[in-house]
């Protein structure tokens, strides 16, 4: 990358130096079990059609030849994987650490049935004995021979023809648990593309449900300070000399008693003090049991 300035800026998702035990395999896992190995044949295509002709069967048996630019493209894929699967963990907070025990998985069976591969060869190789050495360079020659060996009795070609059919049965076999596990794992992949998106719906409903009780809570703060002002707010005086003037005109028009008697101990006893008094104390005692009510339901 470069900045505007010029100079360059390089950032990398993995280290670029030499990688260590546990990342040159987790490197090696992940080319295997990724299928990268056609990626880099694809990109060697252009390159291999000036190379001589030779027959894919060789190419397996004797391995890349000298200049080794395959070696080059897989240890690039490599490390482009290994970088790739860095950023994935990352972002996914490890969940990518359950596939690396699936990849291992994996990668054992795949060097079960290579091994095996490689003991049919070596069988092969050990019958064509000195031979091996003058037709390795001619693929038409080494198929012919190949063909004439296999083609001989079992006694003579020194290949057990029965060993030979169960090894290739368990390549078989392999390979059916191979294209088991790879279905496998489509149908977990399906189940995390599943929960994440769940997930999704599950924060975004966090965040709504959030933001509504700050909502409640504000409101819930403004009416704890409305009670706690609650009993200064209300005009308990002014309450008191309303209702006490009311009362006492009720008094006077529903009592059977005269007025004249009324005033007259009115003067000893002052019923209209007596009912404003009441009448405020009444609104402070109602004002100060609403707060606790209100309190109690809030909690």
């Amino acid at each position: 990358m470069f900045s505007n300035d010029g100079a360059s800026e390089e950032r990398h998702l993995t280290v670029i130096g030499d990688m260590n035990l546990d990342d040159s395999q987790m490197a090696e896992q992940l080319y295997s079990s990724a299928g990268l190995n056609p990626v880099v044949q694809a990109g060697l295509k252009d390159y291999d059609k000036r190379l001589q002709q030779e027959d894919k069967m060789i190419t397996k048996v004797f391995g890349p030849r000298g200049s080794d630019i395959q070696g080059y493209g897989e240890a690039v894929a490599k490390r482009v994987a290994l970088a790739v699967y860095a950023l994935l963990n990352r972002q996914y907070g490890g969940q990518m650490g359950d596939l690396r025990s699936y990849i291992m998985a994996l990668e054992d069976e795949r060097n079960r049935a290579n091994t095996r591969y490689d003991e049919l060869m070596g069988r092969v190789v050990g019958t064509l004995g000195e031979e091996y050495k003058d037709l390795r360079t001619d693929s038409h020659a080494f198929m012919e021979k190949l063909t004439t060996v296999l083609g001989e009795d079992a006694k003579a070609s020194r290949i057990d023809q029965a060993a030979l059919a169960e090894r290739l049965a368990d390549i078989d076999g392999l390979r059916s648990r191979v294209g088991t596990l790879t279905q496998e794992k489509e149908r977990l992949e399906e189940r995390i593309a599943e929960l994440e998106s769940r997930i999704g719906v599950l924060e975004s409903e966090k965040t709504t449900q959030a933001a509504e009780i700050a909502r409640l809570n504000g409101v819930r703060d403004g009416v704890d300070t409305a009670l706690t002002g609650l009993a200064a707010e209300v005009p308990h005086k002014e309450i008191g000399d309303s209702v006490g003037d009311e009362m006492y005109t009720y008094l006077l028009k529903d009592s059977r008693v005269p007025h004249t008697v009324i005033d007259g101990v009115g003067k000893f006893i002052d019923f209209r003090k007596y009912l404003k008094l009441a009448a405020a104390r009444g609104a402070e005692e109602a004002t100060r049991q609403s707060e606790q009510t209100v309190r109690k339901a809030l909690g």
